[in-house]
């Protein structure tokens, strides 16, 4: 939400103040309707309302002229969507960091990073990168269970997140709100559940 309130604002610290406002109103009003659809939504929206707060705070410009500064802060907007996507991806890919640091003999995190930034590595390089990040060396057969194992853990860890962020959880739902986000390849050939939210 900062990065895109900067880019709207025109800098870190306008986005701070506009960011001040919506946690404001969120401890004054609660999260309101985010229980009737999308947290995705929620937030997209509520972005909107502080970064207009805030240009209207700072004065200078019409109405007309801060609805166009804001027009981007829409749920549907490309923009958005991207920004909501990494920030589950990057939760996922924590969630599966704090795995292996649980149990430094499984480098799932490792092996799969690694599989993902260096696609073209080798199963002796993916053994190395686990023996140089958790101090385990896996072999041969071994790496690759771990890779399989990995994806399956990343999979659930973004599904997970992905429930969270809906208020009606059912598969159809999750489904489709993969599709929308376009992470539907780390789902590829695994069985997932959509657990119901916590």
């Amino acid at each position: 939400m900062r990065r895109l309130l900067i880019k709207q604002l025109g800098s870190e610290q306008e986005a701070d103040l506009a960011l001040k406002i919506l946690l404001t109103h969120l401890v004054s009003a609660g999260f309101g309707e985010h229980r009737k659809g999308h947290l995705r939504d929620y937030l997209a929206k509520a972005v909107r309302s502080c970064a207009k707060a805030r240009l209207a705070e700072q004065g200078g410009l019409d109405e007309e002229a801060i609805k166009q500064r804001c027009a981007e802060l829409i749920p549907e907007s490309k923009r958005w969507l991207i920004l909501w996507r990494d920030c589950l991806l990057d939760r996922a890919w924590r969630a599966l960091e704090r795995l292996e640091h649980q149990d430094r003999t499984r480098p799932l995190y490792t092996i799969l990073w690694t599989s993902t930034v260096e696609p073209k590595s080798t199963l002796d390089e993916l053994a190395d990168k686990a023996e140089a990040r958790t101090g385990t060396r896996p072999e041969g057969p071994q790496v690759q269970q771990f890779k399989h194992e990995a994806k399956a853990a990343f999979a659930q860890l973004l599904a997970d997140e992905v429930v969270e962020t809906l208020e009606k959880a059912d598969k159809v739902s999750v489904k489709n709100e993969i599709n929308k986000l376009g992470i539907g390849s780390a789902f590829h050939g695994l069985n997932v559940e959509a657990k119901e939210p916590a």
